[in-house]
């Protein structure tokens, strides 16, 4: 995109970052938010938005402190053009490198942890070199950026004796100093070092008595620094030294300068990224305080401001919503009162685009939309406090006529005062000529304007659509409120009644307007009085539709609540019902084998036809359970919800819950606590509640058991007297191999290997219960067998 510097100035860019500048952590920053621009792209735009994204997913996540921070580091490409001179940075100015470069390198590390998450963080990351051979080069620095002592070879060997030869000064001085004839004549028995010298304070009368030379005199010019004839050798080996160890550090600074001028290019690029870094902070930090927000990108030349307001404005600012572009129009005609808000429309629409193609978020709601727009032109003579800013007619006819120069089809051009500064009658044509120029390019265009005639041409005209700022004529004052759709009034006569305007002049005023525009404007005046009347109405429908949704919310949720308690009191009596006929059925059988042969066959017809009747009970049960289940599924289960293993579900219709093992031919394998149910794939329902898990035995020797015993065994198929040899067996090596419950699948059927397994179970001892099983286990062709202690 393109934006010139004084476009930028028009829509008060630059102040307008201040939110961000409060939210910036340090000079990296302040230094990239003050050369932040435009993106010249779209595409570089997606770069910028993904990378946004992805920063505030990834801190939404982890918390801010998953990148690690140096408040202090600070910007040194400053540093470079002075150190090319003199091939000389101070061990200061390398220290600030050093920890520019510490800094650079954490954070690149950070983020190739989070690289394979949000991959947008790759392209940062590859803007930070590798720096550990200069951040090794660099650790001889210490904390003050004094060089350390192992430096060099030669530097350690010149201090060493530095400091050799300062023993000998000190140990020579004390011994002067212990001379009472000396000790006489000193102001206080301390030793001085001053210059690289060392000197003893000698009082003003003594200075010709004293064995040695005067250096200098004391700030009070009561007493003298001397140095000692005896010290004289020392000192001077001490100034030589001194100068060896300067000049040994000077020539190690300029081996590092060298080094690190080297890699300028790398580090330039390490600080833009740490500086990139910081304003992407920042700019989180915006979101979440003033709320700004992320706009929609489209590839389409259209914009959609909800609820835009001016950040200068602050807490004054009146919230608008603005768009133009797309199939309905291009051209935008804003009218309303002097003071009322249009120019303040203008430069929010401006800047929201500019801030939006910048990467920031702007000041907006949700629901904003930017789109695909090449440039950025504005011819704004700001009569208002935002700028204080007036231009002359030919300053603003110059300012257009480049515009029309430049502008394309997907430009989008801001007008303010359109026509305004000359003869009404001329500037509303020329007015008129300009809007149908733009318009026939499909230039994006936002033009205010007090004329008439382009009013009716923007009423008139295909693809304008006209605007107002409303105005409340009970009060005489702007609301600074836009109506889209709604050509406005000017309402200058009655602003000048508000001021004080004598009442003769006013209605002189009223009388000289032409009657086609007095009718034209009344027009006018009345859309925008029922367009006001018609919004309230919109917005009190709007509050009354939310509470209708609420309420029907809360009904349908008491009502699938009440079915689902309803659901479980039913399934739970038809469960005990299917349980005693059962029983039921088992016990007369046992009493039919102890009757006499004669009564037997009369008892076997009579139960046999009851077992009919039976059917259709279980029958009916069943289809109750199938019909509770349909329901629960319809209610619960998202259309996006796809079944995989690892994933933890509900069986519809029972309050069992398990995780997928696996699935196949349309059933699923289920892990619910200690059993392994296949379900089919329909009858699953996501849940968030957790999956038992099974208990280990306590001792391995059932564990190892446990392993050998399956948690169900299949006799479905079979007739009585295979199967209930079999269920026998198994019952036998389940209990011992310390199941607390498994699974009988026996089938549906007409239900005699139910009936046989039912009878057998009662007459185990070490079986404590044994009933149907839920949906979720097989439902009435599985019987579960509870074992007791």
């Amino acid at each position: 995109m393109f934006i010139s510097e004084s476009t930028l100035r028009l829509l008060e860019f630059e102040k307008s970052l201040f939110p961000f500048a409060e939210s910036l952590r340090g000079e990296l920053g302040e230094k990239t938010l003050s050369e932040l621009l435009p993106c010249d792209t779209f595409e570089q735009l997606e770069a910028r938005r993904a990378l946004l994204t992805s920063w505030r997913d990834c801190s939404d996540k982890n918390g801010d402190r998953w990148l690690p921070w140096n408040g202090s580091a600070v910007t040194v490409t400053g540093l470079f053009p002075q150190a090319k001179r003199s091939g000389l940075l101070l061990g200061e100015e390398l220290l600030k490198i050093r920890s520019l470069l510490d800094l650079a390198m954490k954070t690149k590390t950070a983020l190739i942890d989070f690289e394979a998450e949000y991959p947008a963080f790759a392209s940062l990351a590859r803007r930070v070199r590798d720096f550990a051979s200069e951040l090794d080069e660099l650790a001889v620095l210490e904390d003050a950026g004094r060089l350390s002592d192992n430096a060099s070879p030669r530097l350690l060997e010149i201090r060493n004796e530095l400091e050799t030869l300062k023993r000998t000064g000190r140990k020579t001085a004390l011994r002067l100093m212990d001379d009472p004839n000396i000790l006489n004549m000193l102001q206080e028995r301390s030793l001085a070092w001053r210059d690289g010298r060392f000197l003893l304070l000698v009082r003003q009368e003594y200075v010709n008595r004293f064995p040695g030379l005067l250096v200098d005199r004391s700030t009070s010019g009561n007493s003298v620094y001397m140095e000692p004839r005896i010290l004289s050798s020392v000192n001077n080996r001490l100034m030589l030294l001194t100068k060896d160890e300067h000049d040994e550090e000077i020539l190690i600074l300029m081996g590092l300068t060298r080094k690190v001028l080297a890699r300028e290019r790398a580090i330039m690029d390490a600080e833009s990224a740490l500086g990139a870094m910081d304003l992407l902070f920042a700019s989180l930090e915006v979101m979440r305080k003033k709320h700004w927000t992320l706009p929609e990108l489209s590839r389409a030349t259209r914009f959609r401001i909800v609820g835009g307001r001016h950040p200068l404005l602050r807490d004054a600012a009146v919230p608008v919503d603005v768009h133009c572009g797309g199939a309905d129009f291009t051209t935008l005609v804003i009218t309303g009162p002097n003071t009322g808000g249009k120019t303040v429309v203008l430069k929010t629409a401006g800047l929201c685009v500019a801030l939006a193609w910048a990467g920031l978020p702007i000041p907006s709601r949700d629901g904003s939309l930017i789109g695909n727009i090449d440039a950025v032109y504005a011819d704004i003579g700001d009569e208002q406090s935002i700028e204080q800013n007036l231009s002359t007619f030919s300053a603003h006819l110059k300012n257009i006529v480049e515009i029309l120069k430049s502008a394309t089809s997907k430009s989008l051009v801001l007008l303010d005062e359109l026509g305004a500064g000359t003869d009404p009658h001329e500037g509303a044509a020329l007015g008129v000529a300009i809007l149908d120029t733009f318009r026939e390019r499909h230039t994006l265009t936002l033009a205010s304007t007090h004329h008439n005639p382009i009013k009716q041409y923007a009423l008139m005209t295909h693809s304008v659509e006209t605007a107002s700022m409303e105005f409340d004529s009970e009060n005489l004052a702007p609301t600074y409120r836009l109506l889209m759709g709604v050509p406005g009034k000017s309402n200058a006569l009655l602003i000048a009644r508000r001021w004080g305007m004598p009442e003769n002049v006013l209605k002189r005023a009223f009388a000289s307007l032409k009657e086609r525009e007095a009718s034209v404007e009344e027009l006018m005046g009345e859309l925008n009085e029922r367009r006001a009347v018609i919004d309230k109405m919109e917005r009190e429908m709007d509050k009354e539709r939310a509470e209708v949704g609420r309420l029907r919310k809360n009904y349908e949720d008491r009502i699938a609540e009440i079915e689902f308690q309803k659901d479980k009191i039913m399934e739970a009596a038809d469960k005990r019902a299917l349980d005693l006929l059962s029983k039921a059925e088992g016990t007369s059988r046992e009493l039919i084998r102890g009757m006499e042969e004669a009564a037997k066959s009369a008892a076997h017809k009579e139960l046999s036809g009851k077992q009919k009747d039976i059917q259709k009970i279980i029958k009916g049960l069943e289809a109750r359970q199938a019909k509770r289940v349909a329901r629960e599924l319809e209610s619960a289960r998202p259309e996006a919800f796809e079944p995989r293993a690892g994933v933890t579900v509900c069986v519809a219709g029972s309050g069992i819950v398990g995780v997928i093992e696996s699935i196949k031919s349309g059933k699923a394998m289920l892990i619910a606590g200690p059993m392994r149910v296949e379900v089919p794939v329909s009858q699953l329902v996501e849940t968030k509640k957790t999956a038992k898990v099974a208990t280990p035995p306590a001792d391995t020797s059932a564990l190892k058991r446990a392993e050998s015993v399956p948690s169900s065994v299949m006799v479905r198929g079979m007739n009585v007297d295979e199967a209930v040899p079999l269920v026998m067996s198994y019952l036998d090596r389940a209990y011992r191999a310390g199941y607390s419950s498994v699974l009988v699948i026996h089938g549906r059927g007409e239900g005699i290997l139910r009936r046989e397994v039912h009878a057998l179970c009662a007459r185990l001892k070490y079986v404590s219960e044994y009933h149907l099983g839920d949906i979720s286990e097989g439902g009435y062709g599985v019987t579960v067998v509870e074992f007791g202690g």
